[in-house]
């Protein structure tokens, strides 16, 4: 049935991007169905390979509303796949290399600001940097990447983990902040409680 009722949906959704502020459509991304939020993302400038997989909700943030490609950003490869209630902040560039997995509850962000906060004067100024993952990348449940982070060729960041610092290729990095797990740290952690 939605074979047939997608070619509709899509002609529908066309029309109405036309006409709504880009913000209703970052709305819609909360219930539209992913080939749906593939169409409006590159409707809007985003550039996503075939067969990524969108899982709504997803939420993105600091998109430039104000520019005629204002997902213009985001840069997705092939086969990716975006698991529920992610967040992406696009403030500056994400890019997602062919057949990275971001699971649930993702956090993406590019850049800290505190706003008028009196922290920015001399503890936390204003920064952004792009973030990278790389092919066959997986980035498990509710994990957080930071601005300036490159996630290296087939490595795992683990459920949970705050990434500061980028991880090399084919390893596995947890915790927070983020470091590598290695089988010998494992072993250590299980012979010290007993």
């Amino acid at each position: 049935m939605y074979r047939l009722l997608y070619p509709l949906l899509k002609l529908g959704l066309g029309i109405v991007l036309l006409v709504m502020p880009v913000e209703a459509f970052n709305r819609l991304c909360l219930v539209l169905p992913s080939r749906l939020i593939c169409f409006g993302l590159k409707f809007y400038g985003a550039q996503i390979g075939s067969g990524t997989t969108f899982t709504a909700p997803i939420v993105f943030h600091n998109f430039a509303d104000q520019k005629a490609k204002p997902f213009s950003n985001l840069i997705v490869g092939s086969k990716c796949y975006f698991g529920r209630s992610i967040f992406l902040d696009l403030k500056d560039r994400i890019l997602i290399e062919d057949t990275a997995t971001l699971a649930m509850g993702v956090t993406i962000l590019t850049h800290t600001d505190v706003a008028n906060s009196s922290l920015k004067s001399n503890l936390i100024p204003n920064s952004q940097a792009p973030v990278v993952i790389r092919n066959g990348a997986y980035v498990a449940a509710n994990a957080t990447i930071l601005e300036g982070v490159e996630i290296g060729e087939g490595a795992i960041v683990a459920a949970g983990a705050v990434v500061n610092k980028s991880v090399p290729g084919r390893r596995v990095y947890g915790g927070v902040p983020a470091r590598e797990i290695t089988a010998q740290n494992n072993a250590n952690k299980f012979s010290a409680t007993g």
